[in-house]
């Protein structure tokens, strides 16, 4: 089943329930949520990517055991930081990344990406590569075996650039014996003498403290952090993302206090620079769903309601001591952190379908 197909089908036929208005208005929603907004740690992340690229062109197989090899980049940072949008950009930049036709006359992707599973352990790791890069798998496949597949199919598909994206799944349960499993397979995997592969990761902190304990991942990585806007610098970096979203949509942002708005905006993404991008675009989207040219106040309040799901009186956007709350419980009820009670002993547990 041609499942491409059968989605552009999909997308055809709600488009033609939406007459050319709302069309136009989908089409301009879409070209602000699809422009890239960069920052200065952009300038780090393009050189890591440059010298990861360039690590191939001087690969010397003879020399494959040389220490001090930065094979792995990883891009580490809490969920919102951005690290997702930032992979994707250089990725599509580089000419190296992208699809070409061999000199068999075949077209080949040198990039395999995909998410960790979750729960993750290390055979189900290389199945998940593996059935990413469309092989077959036994479900008896031992772990040892999984792994040297995955290391021949990268070969055979001509895989250069291996991306894990969310790879804290990877380590974050993993005991001493499995984590040093993972260290050892991703060591092996760019330490390749017949078949060159770099590995890129991108996952929160867990990550990046995995790498570091591990010297043999150490010595061949380079880590980007991804820090949150914070301070005077953090508020100034979200007024220009204000004036480069508004732009973007062709709207004004019309507040009380833009001030107090930047603020707001960064506590209620706890810093992190792709939430906060995500609740200004949400909020001119409703400022253009209205045919409005101006985003006010009440866009962002009611952007942020359905952003987090808050009830009204914990608002960021229109609490008074918005300062005072915490954005990150914001679905939380009334009795939600109070831990169940296990059944008393001998009491039957009540299954799911049951009445209780």
């Amino acid at each position: 089943m041609d499942w491409n197909q059968n989605q552009a089908a999909a997308i055809a036929r709600i488009r033609a329930t939406l007459s050319q208005e709302e069309l136009a208005l989908a089409e301009k929603v879409k070209r602000v949520n699809d422009r890239y907004l960069g920052l200065e740690r952009d300038k780090t992340t393009n050189l890591a990517f440059k010298n990861l690229v360039q690590s191939v062109a001087w690969h010397d197989p003879e020399d494959e055991n040389r220490p001090g090899k930065k094979r792995i980049l990883a891009l580490c940072g809490e969920s919102g930081a951005g690290k997702t949008r930032a992979l994707m950009e250089r990725m599509s930049s580089i000419p190296a990344m992208q699809k070409y036709i061999d000199e068999d006359g075949a077209e080949v992707n040198p990039v395999l990406k995909f998410d960790a599973p979750s729960p993750c352990t290390p055979r189900l790791l290389a199945v998940e590569g593996l059935r990413n890069l469309g092989m077959p798998v036994r479900e008896s496949i031992r772990e040892n075996e999984a792994w040297a597949k995955f290391r021949t199919a990268l070969k055979a598909h001509k895989i250069v650039f291996v991306v894990i994206d969310e790879a804290q799944h990877a380590v974050v349960t993993a005991n001493s014996v499995e984590a040093q499993k993972i260290a050892d397979a991703f060591k092996g995997m760019v330490q390749m003498p017949d078949w060159p592969v770099r590995l890129i990761l991108a996952g929160v902190p867990p990550l990046a403290e995995f790498l570091s304990e591990h010297v043999q991942l150490y010595t061949r990585r380079t880590a980007i952090r991804f820090e949150k806007l914070q301070g005077d610098k953090g508020l100034a970096t979200i007024g220009e993302i204000l004036s480069k979203i508004a732009d973007h949509g062709e709207v004004v942002i019309s507040v009380e206090d833009e001030k107090e708005l930047r603020g707001r905006l960064c506590h209620a993404g706890a810093g992190n620079f792709g939430s906060i991008v995500q609740m200004i675009r949400g909020a001119v989207e409703l400022a253009l769903l209205e045919c409005s040219s101006e985003v006010n106040d009440t866009h962002f309040k009611n952007m942020y309601a359905s952003y987090s799901g808050c009830l009204e009186e914990e608002n960021v956007f229109e609490h008074p001591n918005w300062h005072e709350l915490e954005p990150l419980k914001a679905f939380m009820r009334v009795n939600d952190d109070v831990p169940r009670k296990r059944p008393a002993r001998g009491q039957k547990k009540v299954k799911f379908g049951d009445r209780p």
